[in-house]
């Protein structure tokens, strides 16, 4: 199964440097921009099927994208939402800055609303697992979030550089056969 995996485009908590988490925030101009031009990195990719969080950010992301590509087969695809692939939850420091949330990090303290790397990696697991069942020779779009992918990928021990976030709409491409996911591109 080969796997499009997608960051959702930017919001205004992203641009303010907010968490987000669970917080329902729709894309701002910007990020309906970047997933329009985003359309592009599925040119060459024949998608079988699409996925998304159910946040708004990351439909409305896969839908700009799809409607944008350069691949006629892509447009009218029905995007389907996945509780599974929404976003890390962050608790307390859901709007709060990522320099408050990086200190608590940092001091090991108030973190108890915040959800755990492992339960976000076994849920991430769970859908890809689940998908890979129907889907073995298909090409998958999967439109979500930061935390969530690099929390994914890092625990697969495929996170090329730790501290590096995952760019508003960057394309990860991994192929998974069942046993081992492969990373073959990586936040383009």
């Amino acid at each position: 199964m080969k796997i499009l995996l997608v960051r959702h485009g930017e919001t205004n908590y992203n641009k303010n440097r907010l968490i987000q988490g669970h917080s329902d925030i729709e894309l701002n101009e910007t990020g309906r921009n970047q997933a329009t031009s985003a359309g592009d990195k599925l040119s060459g990719h024949n998608i079988d099927y699409a996925f998304s969080s159910p946040l708004k950010r990351a439909v409305e992301t896969a839908r700009l994208m799809l409607d944008n590509s350069n691949n006629s087969q892509n447009i009218s695809k029905e995007i389907t939402t996945d509780e599974r692939l929404i976003e890390k939850f962050f608790g307390d420091f859901e709007g709060s800055t990522f320099d408050e949330y990086f200190s608590a990090l940092e001091s090991e303290q108030g973190l108890e609303s915040v959800e755990k790397d492992e339960d976000v990696y076994e849920r991430a697991s769970s859908f890809f697992n689940e998908k890979y069942l129907n889907h073995k020779d298909d090409t998958i779009l999967v439109v979500c979030h930061g935390a969530l992918i690099r929390v994914f990928l890092r625990t697969l021990g495929l996170y090329p550089e730790s501290n590096m976030l995952i760019n508003n709409t960057a394309l990860n491409v991994v192929h998974y056969d069942g046993q081992e996911f492969i990373l073959e591109k990586f936040n383009i």
